[in-house]
């Protein structure tokens, strides 16, 4: 199958541009699905992002291209490109390199109404609870590549396999024990812990999380009983 940076005439053609030859752009973290940045692209900065895979806009003020974190350093690395049903938004998929505003916050939407009714700021829109495992996976590679002094991640990955099933058995021993116990922040307690190590477990295996997430997206719709069929066991 051709790549978009290959054949970007179907989704430019289904762009409608307005008389100034633009159209907005919403740039949505790929990994967490919150909206990073709203900016404009004109036909030549949707060519430049497609084919680079680095986002690029129109400055309306400045009347010229250009990319994000050309000066920040704060880059989004595209992994698509999409158009609405009307062709008259796109949406760029982002991998962003530290905060999208130029304010310094992570996302530009990082103000909303206080209890007063005020505005009150923060850091950007929060993300879904679910997020936390790909946070948490994201920090325990970081760890293996960093090695900081005092880590427990690192000390685990040191020590291999044999301490890290150790470590899942131990944790998944204590799970078992708690759930039927009826103590529900307990129980989440010994669930993160067994998330947690399975976690680094999956980083000194080189399974990246987005493999698991993909396998269970897979699964929807599929019987479990029809699914372990499938696969003989």
């Amino acid at each position: 199958m051709a790549s978009q940076a290959e054949t970007p005439a179907a989704l430019l053609g289904a762009v409608a541009f307005d008389a100034q030859g633009l159209v907005p752009v919403i740039a949505q973290e790929a990994a967490t699905g919150q909206v990073r940045m709203f900016a404009w692209a004109n036909r030549e900065a949707l060519e430049k992002t497609l084919a680079s895979k680095e986002a690029h806009f129109f400055s309306r003020s400045r009347a010229k291209l250009w990319r994000k974190g050309e000066e920040s350093g704060h880059t989004l690395a595209v992994r698509q490109v999409r158009v609405d049903c009307d062709g008259d938004v796109v949406l760029y998929t982002v991998d962003p390199v530290g905060p999208s505003c130029h304010t310094g916050a992570t996302s530009c939407f990082f103000r909303a109404p206080g209890a007063d009714g005020t505005l009150v700021a923060d850091d950007g829109p929060p993300d879904p609870p679910a997020v936390v495992v790909a946070r948490v996976a994201a920090v325990i590679a970081r760890r293996r590549k960093e090695r900081p002094e005092k880590s427990y991640v690192v000390s685990l990955l040191d020590k291999g396999f044999a301490k890290i099933n150790e470590k899942i058995t131990e944790e998944a021993g204590e799970l078992v024990e708690a759930l039927p116990a009826g103590d529900a922040a307990h129980t989440a307690h010994e669930a993160a812990d067994l998330l947690f190590h399975m976690l680094v477990g999956l980083e000194a295996a080189g399974v990246p999380i987005d493999s698991v997430f993909s396998e269970l997206a897979r699964r929807f719709g599929v019987s479990g009983i029809d699914e372990k069929a499938s696969r003989g066991k």
